[in-house]
């Protein structure tokens, strides 16, 4: 059985956990415990045992490419141009990129709340205006509020819709039928869309990932997929990601901005993300089947301990988005949360004001030490 002592041993290097003292149990920040595939740590051991730590050559980022676009069209049968695709730090930066490349001040930016809260400060600080299409939970799910994402997209000064597909925090997974709207409003009001799509692999069956840019190939023309190899096998610390564009057009707009100003990737996380993408399914086979276990498990013991808290099982991702607006923590889940029962979520209202009320769980640990954490919350409800 892992113990919280051994996991923070092991840890010594992770934010996770040692953003709080030793007595608190870290479930915030979106990073596992789960270790990494071997196959990862084989292909970045040759390199330090070479002693080759020099910079990354272009030969590593076609490679990068290559098994970016092949994982595409193997696992969503979507066809990506890796000559329309360039090498990046993470998602985050290159989002910045993109609004910055492709919107000016005082436009409007479209973005489903709550939401994964670099992307409000990705609009907020760069002087561009929030326009917010909030979930609407349902006894079903979380769904589009259609008539509203139709009314903001045809204001003038919109310009730009920020994807997060699948959905943090919500774990929402959207279906094909929901993306072709998105895209029918887009396409009849010229908005560009930039997909973030960082937590394709992690999605529970019968549920599956639908690129956007596979929609339709007059639609995909207008679309920028940003992805990383970082949250699926959990090698965040290792900075590396890709954006695809939709056309040369558009990669031409975004490469107006000078490479420096997006930084440069290392040799290991290139070599890293490519082993990730080529090799190592196998591992996150295995830990879909812990995650999806541990989702479960998150599921029933909220619904069934007669706590007043709710949970929709989430449907990708491993971070359960969790309403405590009717309990006793209902003012600050995770000031409450952290103070009574010594454990740290992600503050729901970081994720914007529909979060208000919320926290975020992340259920990417050892089942030992899940049980203690929702033991602990439980008690303290």
């Amino acid at each position: 059985m892992a113990t919280d002592s051994e996991i923070r041993a092991q840890r010594f290097t992770s934010t996770k956990w040692r953003n709080y003292p030793d007595d608190i149990l870290p479930a915030w920040i979106a990073d596992m415990d789960l270790g990494i595939a071997d196959e990862i740590v084989e292909a970045i051991q040759k390199p330090i045992d070479s002693r080759d730590l020099g910079y990354g050559s272009i030969e590593l980022q076609e490679k990068l490419l290559e098994a970016f676009t092949d994982r595409y069209l193997e696992k969503f049968n979507t066809p990506l141009d890796p000559a329309l695709a360039v090498v990046g730090t993470d998602v985050v930066q290159s989002i910045f990129a993109a609004i910055l490349g492709f919107t000016q001040i005082g436009d409007q930016v479209i973005i489903q709340t709550p939401i994964y809260p670099p992307f409000l400060d990705a609009v907020i600080s760069t002087g561009r205006t929030l326009s917010e299409n909030p979930l609407i939970r349902t006894e079903q799910g979380w769904e589009i509020d259609f008539g509203q994402l139709e009314q903001l997209a045809a204001q003038p000064e919109c310009k730009l819709l920020l994807l997060c597909s699948p959905h943090n925090p919500t774990g929402k997974v959207f279906t094909q039928t929901e993306l072709i709207r998105i895209a029918n409003i887009c396409v009849k009001h010229d908005i560009l869309v930039v997909s973030d799509e960082i937590h394709c692999d992690i999605v529970y069956s019968p549920n599956y990932h639908i690129p956007f840019a596979s929609i339709s190939p007059e639609f995909a023309s207008r679309v920028i997929t940003m992805n990383s190899a970082t949250k699926s096998f959990n090698i965040a610390g290792l900075k590396c990601s890709i954006t695809h564009f939709g056309s040369e057009e558009l990669m031409s707009l975004y490469n107006q901005s000078h490479p420096r100003i997006r930084g440069s990737v290392s040799n290991l996380a290139m070599i890293a993300a490519t082993a990730a993408w080529q090799n190592a399914a196998k591992w996150l086979e295995s830990t879909l089947a812990t995650l999806e276990t541990n989702r479960d498990k998150t599921y029933q013991f909220l619904d069934q301990s007669g706590l007043d808290v709710s949970l929709f099982p989430p449907q990708g991702t491993y971070l359960a988005w969790i309403d405590f607006r009717n309990s006793i923590a209902s003012s600050d889940p995770y000031q409450y949360l952290l103070e009574k029962a010594k454990v740290a979520l992600s503050p729901g209202s970081d994720f914007g004001t529909p979060g208000i009320g919320w926290a975020r769980l992340n259920f990417a640990t050892h089942p030992e030490i899940l049980d203690d954490i929702l033991k602990r919350i439980a008690a303290v409800l």
